[in-house]
C-alpha cells in the first residue's frame, strides 16, 4: 500500500497500514482536489487495478482514461454530500459510497470511498426471484391438487365441517342431495364426494336437468335402441345412467326435471335398472346418485310440482351449502385461488390490493362463488398494472360497504353516516323501478331523495336498470 506521508504522522503510519489493509471493504481516499492519496489492498483485489497506477492520480482523469467506468468522488466534490454509485469493474458489480471529510474551516479536506462487491448479492436476488416464481408455480399446482386431496378452497368453520361430513358420506353409496343458491359450489361438492369415494376411478357423469329439452331428456338419461324414433342413431345409444355404471351421476338442477320424468327416475333409483327407449329389456346399473337444486323441493312437493316419493328417495343425505355472504372467511382464500388460476391463464403477475380485498369482503355476492370468480377474471384482464386497485373494480363493487373492523383508524362519524346512507339508497334503488318508488321505500320526500342522490353522486340508472323516471 502507498500512503501520502504528509497526511499521516510517520509514527502512526505502520498502525494505519495494518488497520486499513485488515478491512474487508476496499478503501480509496482522495484529497480535496480529487487526487488519490490512499488505497488499500482490498480495493486492488476487488478491482484488479494496481495501487501504484492510481496513487497521485485524479479520479476524474482515471475515468476519462478508461481505468474506471465512473467514480463517486466528483459527485462528492460538487455536492459535499455522501454519494453512492454502482460501478462495474472486471465483470463485478461494486457498491461505491463516497463520504466528504471537512476541515475546521468547512472546506473539503478528504473524500473517503468504501467499495463492496455486491455481485453475489445480485445473483442471490436473481436466485430468490427464480425460486419465488417456482414456489408460486408449485402453489398453483398444489391448489389444483387440493381440489382432490384436501377438499376445495375453504376456510370458514361451517364449510370445513360440511366437507368433513361429506368425506364420511363419500365412503358409502347413499344418495346425496345438495342444496344451495346458484353459484355456491354444489358441483364442486358433488365432484369431491366422487373423488373421495371408492368409485373415484369409475365414470363421473353430469346432467343439467334444466338444459335438456323435455322431449330429449329421457333418451339422454336412459338411452334408446336403434329405430326408436325419427332422427335416432342407427345403432342406438347408451344413456348417461349406463355410461355412469359403477361410478357416479350428478343430477344438477333436479328441481327442473319434468314431472313425467320424475316417476321414471324414481323407478330407476328403486329398481337399480334402466330401460332404453324402444326396448323392454332391463339393463342393471350400479350408480351412485348425487342431486342438487337451488329450489325448495319441499315447497314444490306442497305445490304438486315435485313428486313426494322421489323427494324422499333422493333426500337421504342432504347437504346445504351456505351463500358466500354468510361465509366471508372464504372470500380471501377463494380470491387468491382464482387470482393464481387466471394469472396462469393470462400470463399475468397481478396482485389484489388491500382496498380491493376490503370491497370484496364487504359485498353481498348474490351470484356467490361463481360471481367472485368472474369478477377476479374481469379485473385481471382489464387491469393495466400489477396491483389491482379500486379503479379496476366494477361500478357496483366500488359502492360496496367497507368492513369497519379492517380499518386501522376510527372513521369520522359524518363520513360513516354518509357511507351508510349511500349504500342504503343504492340498495333501495335496486329494489325499485323508479325514483318515486325508491323514495316511498325509504319513506322520504321525492325532492329530498333527489337531493341526496345528487349529493352522493349516485347514478340511479346503474341500479334501477332503466331510464331515470322522475
Amino acid at each position: 500500500m502507498e500512503m501520502d506521508a504528509s497526511s499521516l504522522p510517520s509514527a502512526r503510519e505502520s498502525e494505519w497500514h495494518t488497520i486499513i489493509n485488515a478491512l474487508f471493504d476496499g478503501i480509496w481516499v482522495a484529497d480535496g482536489d480529487g487526487r488519490t492519496v490512499l488505497v488499500n489492498k482490498a480495493y486492488e483485489k476487488l478491482t484488479g487495478i494496481r495501487i501504484d497506477d492510481v496513487i497521485g492520480q485524479r479520479a476524474q482523469d482515471l475515468v476519462e482514461a478508461g481505468v474506471l467506468s465512473q467514480s463517486a468522488i466528483p459527485g462528492v466534490m460538487e455536492t459535499l454530500q455522501t454519494v453512492t454509485i454502482i460501478n462495474k469493474v472486471n465483470g463485478k458489480r461494486l457498491l461505491v459510497t463516497g463520504v466528504p471529510v471537512l476541515n475546521d474551516e468547512g472546506e473539503l479536506w478528504r473524500i473517503v470511498c468504501s467499495v463492496r462487491d455486491i455481485t453475489n448479492l445480485a445473483e442471490l436476488q436473481q436466485e430468490i426471484e427464480r425460486k419465488s416464481a417456482l414456489i408460486k408455480h408449485y402453489e398453483t399446482e398444489l391448489l389444483k391438487l387440493q381440489q382432490i386431496d384436501n377438499g376445495p378452497v375453504i376456510r370458514s368453520p361451517h364449510m370445513i365441517r360440511l366437507f368433513e361430513s361429506a368425506k364420511h358420506v363419500a365412503a358409502t353409496s347413499s344418495t346425496v342431495l345438495i342444496l344451495g343458491e346458484s353459484g355456491v359450489g354444489k358441483e364442486v361438492l358433488a365432484k369431491w364426494i366422487h373423488q373421495m369415494s371408492q368409485r373415484v376411478n369409475q365414470p363421473y357423469m353430469t346432467v343439467n336437468c334444466s338444459a335438456i329439452p323435455e322431449n330429449l331428456i329421457e333418451s339422454e338419461l336412459f338411452g334408446y335402441e336403434k329405430g326408436a324414433f325419427t332422427g335416432a342413431q342407427p345403432t342406438g345409444k347408451a344413456g348417461l345412467f349406463e355410461m355412469a355404471h359403477k361410478g357416479t351421476i350428478f343430477l344438477d338442477e333436479i328441481g327442473e326435471l319434468p314431472f313425467a320424468m320424475q316417476s321414471k327416475l324414481l323407478r330407476v333409483l328403486q329398481e337399480k335398472e334402466i330401460r332404453r327407449i324402444g326396448s323392454g329389456k332391463p339393463v342393471p346399473v350400479d350408480v351412485r346418485v348425487i342431486a342438487a337444486t337451488n329450489r325448495s323441493l319441499e315447497k314444490m312437493v306442497a305445490e304438486g310440482t315435485f313428486r313426494e316419493d322421489l323427494y324422499y328417495r333422493i333426500n337421504v343425505i342432504p347437504f346445504t351449502i351456505p351463500p358466500l355472504r354468510e361465509r366471508k372467511e372464504d372470500i380471501p382464500i377463494l380470491a387468491a385461488h382464482f387470482l393464481n388460476e387466471f394469472n396462469q391463464i393470462y400470463d399475468r403477475d397481478a396482485e389484489i390490493g388491500p382496498v380491493v380485498l376490503n370491497r370484496l369482503m364487504g359485498y353481498h355476492w348474490p351470484g356467490n362463488v361463481r360471481q367472485l370468480k368472474n369478477i377476479i377474471e374481469r379485473m385481471i384482464v382489464l387491469s393495466k398494472s400489477k396491483e389491482i386497485t379500486a379503479d379496476d373494480l366494477p361500478e357496483f363493487l366500488g359502492t360496496a360497504p367497507v368492513l369497519q373492523q379492517d380499518r386501522d383508524t376510527i372513521v369520522p362519524l359524518r363520513q360513516a353516516r354518509m357511507e351508510f346512507e349511500k349504500n342504503l339508497i343504492i340498495q333501495a334503488l335496486k329494489k325499485s323501478k323508479s325514483i318515486r318508488q325508491t323514495a316511498q321505500l325509504l319513506e322520504l320526500d321525492h325532492s329530498t331523495l333527489i337531493r341526496k342522490i345528487q349529493q352522493q353522486d349516485i347514478d340511479p340508472e346503474s341500479f334501477l336498470g332503466r331510464e331515470w323516471s322522475i
